[in-house]
């Protein structure tokens, strides 16, 4: 009998630290869902270079219905220097609208990726406000001769524009599809 007590005291134990330790990482991980948006299939085929400053790699991203807590943005280099990602919302007219967030990244060595190997930029997202309906990203060059990893899928959802204030030239659909990930928490 007293040794039952013992075990059954040491299971409960066991089982109470357990609880809590899951508790308390659910609590302090946040959601326990995600939704990963791509257009890409997983397969680099090519790069997407940026002839000039101006030019700007875009994807239309259409969330589900509600509200979605932005996580992360992830994409593939393929070739070091100096980017700028915009996060966009739309306009009426479902083109890019004013910038919702800025981000450069100087693309090193290590962030250099052969489209195979699993490695991806990964940009955190966390401290945005709540998206909702279609977001816009692009990426375009600061410096240097950066590329990102692209994929042969015609997606409808990949553009090229350039923003050059003399010589402006509307979105372009691509025939191929960067390597870029959007994910967020429904």
């Amino acid at each position: 009998m007293i040794r039952f007590r013992h075990a059954f005291r040491a299971m409960a134990l066991a089982t109470l630290v357990a609880s809590a330790g899951c508790a308390s990482s659910t609590a302090l991980g946040g959601s326990s869902r995600e939704l990963v948006m791509a257009y890409d299939d997983a397969h680099a085929t090519g790069s997407l270079a940026f002839p000039s400053e101006t030019y700007e790699s875009v994807v239309r991203f259409q969330l589900p219905d509600g509200q979605h807590k932005p996580l992360r943005l992830r994409f593939q280099a393929e070739a070091p220097g100096k980017i700028e990602i915009n996060l966009y919302g739309s306009t009426p007219l479902e083109t890019p609208g004013p910038a919702i967030r800025t981000l450069t990244h100087d693309l090193s060595r290590a962030d250099i990726s052969d489209g195979k190997d699993g490695r991806w930029v990964v940009e955190d997202l966390g401290d945005l406000q709540p998206l909702a309906g279609i977001v816009w990203v692009g990426v375009r060059k600061t410096d240097g001769k950066p590329a990102i990893w692209a994929c042969g899928v015609t997606s409808g959802q990949a553009f090229m524009r350039d923003n050059n204030p003399t010589n402006p030239m509307g979105l372009i659909p691509t025939r191929r599809t960067p390597m870029l990930r959007l994910e967020v928490a429904p």
